[in-house]
């Protein structure tokens, strides 16, 4: 289906632009960007509607995402718009007929959504499907079952409740753009599916650069522009890594990666394989950059470059650079609401949130668990339920999870089959008056 369309004119590409840019790109439009040295705002066109210096979740309503009503009680909200949170809602509205609202800080699709490789093996795509055009549909299916969006806003307050009967579970949200823009909602049901964000260069000259140079995404529509004259460099040695080298190449770009092991170490073989036939990529391994810095004026034989990097005491002259280094969970605000996080290693910051026997695990672990305390728990246990009640967990912030599309979406479908289990179990758990579901679930 061919994308529609989007326009933004502003006086420089500065960090606003590419924003909005990448924000209208994550929902699946086709943007043109123009520059005019004498504009004084920034204007977006989406459609037939024009704004001037517009937020997310002005950009949001522009592109016919569906906001929060009045109502500020649902069955279920869905922390995170990627293929798990999608999926959840999609089959929550469809098959259970919850009331539902999805929060998502950045835009529709989540991660997935940046993926530059055409998927060959999701169900029913014989052909295959590019990773943004399979979460867009996604994103119209859960409109078309009128799953409610709350785009552009971060969870800054989360306060589980230990009985959904008596309370439900309160969530807070803030716009991005506008602290003071706060929204709280409360809930029967939460699903955690937040997924992950990328990893960030720690560079100290690396920050200054960044939307302005220095990208942690890289779109197909990165590549469109792209031509023999431009030098990219892509810091990474895993499969995103591998496919963005690729894309660039594939458009005539001169590519460098920069990789801190071995090209085969964690890239898939397939991947690495055709990285090495590639004339294109030059890769040096065991090596990491140290420092950015402005060009101002290009060298004639690389009338594009932006930047240099250097590496290895060796600079590099680019237009621009792809820093795919991995991505962490942010579950800080999971782990001081209660919820168990497990981590990998001491080492590990992050954690990730604890579902079904892992929880028990942990407990183990730690000297906590009581076995007759935890036996009516154990015969119950649901393997994306969090420990607190009615809050479920899915996709990459799940432990165990593999970082893997379908594997989201599938986890996504069983969370929500859960999520109905457990109002079987528990139908005094949803408000009669807010969720239409309600009825259906104290009659059952």
């Amino acid at each position: 289906m061919p994308k529609p369309t989007a326009t933004i004119t502003a006086k420089a590409k500065d960090k606003t632009v590419e924003r909005i840019k990448r924000f209208l790109e994550l929902g699946d439009y086709d943007v043109k960007v123009t520059i005019d040295p004498n504009a004084t705002d920034t204007v977006v066109t989406v459609g037939t509607t024009t704004l001037k210096n517009p937020t997310p979740a002005q950009l949001a309503a522009t592109m016919d995402l569906l906001l929060p009503k009045k109502s500020s009680t649902y069955d279920l909200v869905v922390i995170g718009g990627g293929p798990a949170g999608l999926a959840a809602a999609i089959n929550a509205r469809s098959l259970y007929d919850l009331t539902t609202l999805i929060i998502e800080q950045y835009a529709p699709g989540g991660t997935a959504a940046t993926a530059v490789n055409q998927i060959d093996n999701y169900l029913g795509f014989d052909e295959g499907i590019d990773a943004g055009d399979l979460c867009h549909r996604a994103v119209l299916q859960a409109k078309k079952f009128e799953a409610q969006w709350l785009p552009g806003y971060g969870v800054t307050a989360f306060k589980p409740s230990d009985d959904p009967k008596t309370k439900k579970h309160e969530i807070t949200a803030t716009n991005s753009d506008a602290p003071h823009d706060a929204v709280t909602v409360s809930a029967s049901l939460v699903l955690l599916a937040t997924g992950v964000i990328p990893r960030k260069l720690t560079q100290p000259t690396a920050a200054a650069f960044e939307d302005e140079g220095i990208y942690y995404y890289a779109l197909p529509a990165d590549a469109e522009g792209v031509t023999a004259k431009d030098t990219i460099v892509v810091i990474g040695g895993g499969d995103s890594a591998g496919r963005a080298a690729l894309m660039f190449s594939g458009k005539g770009a001169k590519v460098v990666m920069l990789i801190r092991d071995t090209l085969t170490k964690t890239m898939l073989k397939v991947i690495s394989d055709k990285i090495k036939a590639d004339k294109n990529i030059t890769v040096v391994e065991n090596t990491e950059a140290t420092e950015f810095d402005a060009i101002k004026t290009p060298p004639p034989d690389n009338p594009n470059a932006k930047l240099t990097v250097v590496a290895k005491a060796k600079s590099y002259a680019v237009t621009a650079v792809y820093a795919l280094i991995s991505a962490d969970p942010q579950t800080k605000w999971i782990e001081d609401a209660g919820i168990t996080v497990v981590r990998k290693n001491e080492t590990d910051k992050y954690g990730l949130a604890a579902t079904g026997l892992d929880i028990f695990l942990d407990a183990i672990k730690k000297g906590t668990f009581k076995y007759e305390e935890h036996k009516k728990d154990l015969e119950n246990v649901t393997d994306m339920a969090t420990n607190k009640p009615g809050v479920f967990a899915a996709g990459d912030v799940r432990y165990r999870a593999e970082r893997r599309i379908a594997t989201a979406a599938g986890e996504g479908t069983e969370a929500a089959l859960a999520m109905h289990n457990y109002l079987k179990a528990n139908p005094k758990v949803l408000d009669a008056e807010a969720g239409r579901a309600a009825p259906y679930y104290y009659l059952a």
